[in-house]
């Protein structure tokens, strides 16, 4: 488990950067966990918090505009895309145009914190030919309040999450089995 802390403080703000991009455009992996730990590594000293805080929206930032400018130019083609691979392809495109044609720009204040919509707020405010500044405005606060709570929250319980890190360690085995487990279970 030390190695992977000590590999964390050293590559900590790479690691960063590339998790939120990759999880942004799609990639399937956590994020919450990443960003709770950035956080934990700030509260501790390990980390600069406002160098962790800008690199993780600065990451959210990007992805969501290579999504946005691709749903600009390719249209719902796209979207179609996205939910071929989700994991109920049917209601998708209907559930996310009727969420989006609803709200609006304010879709994308809270599209982080539901899942799935992340990935596709983005190219739907590029398909509805949303402004660019009215898309970076809203999607900037959806990404700043985002990025703030989970590092946040990190940051609060830095001692107590690097407390727990060291108290379940011996578990980690167990974990690699009993996660990817529970996760082929409920996909299925």
């Amino acid at each position: 488990m030390d190695e992977v802390i000590q590999f964390l403080i050293e590559q900590g703000y790479i690691v960063l950067f590339l998790w939120v991009l990759f999880e942004q455009l799609g990639f399937p992996i956590p994020i919450v966990p990443i960003l709770l730990a950035a956080g934990a590594l700030a509260g501790i000293g390990k980390l600069n918090f406002p160098f962790v805080f800008s690199l993780a929206f600065l990451a959210a930032l990007l992805s969501d505009q290579v999504w946005y400018q691709i749903g600009l130019r390719r249209g719902s083609k796209v979207l179609s895309f996205l939910c071929r691979i989700s994991l109920d392809p049917d209601s998708c495109v209907r559930r996310t145009k009727r969420i989006f044609t609803r709200y609006g720009a304010r879709s994308l204040l809270v599209a982080k914190f539901i899942p799935g919509m992340a990935t596709l707020a983005p190219p739907l405010a590029g398909i509805f030919h949303m402004r660019l500044l009215r898309f970076l405005l809203f999607d900037g606060l959806g990404a700043f309040i985002w990025v703030g709570l989970f590092i946040l929250l990190g940051y609060q319980f830095g001692h107590e999450i690097e407390d727990f890190a060291v108290n379940t360690s011996g578990i980690g085995p167990w974990i690699g089995l009993v996660v990817p487990g529970g996760m082929a279970v409920y996909i299925l």
